[in-house]
């Protein structure tokens, strides 16, 4: 599960806390996540990491769930991403 979006602080990270609560591993994609102000995206994220979400940037969730490279779904997103 890819999470983007408003208010990392709030709905965000009441999203990413609600896939947890039902064994599920969220992805927050860091580089398409706003607050109104950095303190509070930054608290959101550190929130969601110690639930057990996985932080990282669109990009990188892209080719963690790709899982390994080599493949023609691999070479394909680096075409995509470039």
């Amino acid at each position: 599960i890819l999470l983007c979006g408003m208010e990392t602080h709030v709905c965000v990270f009441q999203t990413a806390r609600d896939f947890l609560a039902r064994g599920l591993v969220p992805y927050l994609c860091a580089d398409a996540l706003l607050s109104r102000n950095a303190e509070d995206k930054q608290w959101g994220l550190e929130r969601a990491r110690d639930l057990g979400a996985v932080v990282t940037t669109a990009e990188g969730a892209l080719f963690d769930l790709l899982g390994r490279a080599g493949t023609p779904e691999f070479k394909a997103v680096s075409v995509a991403v470039r």
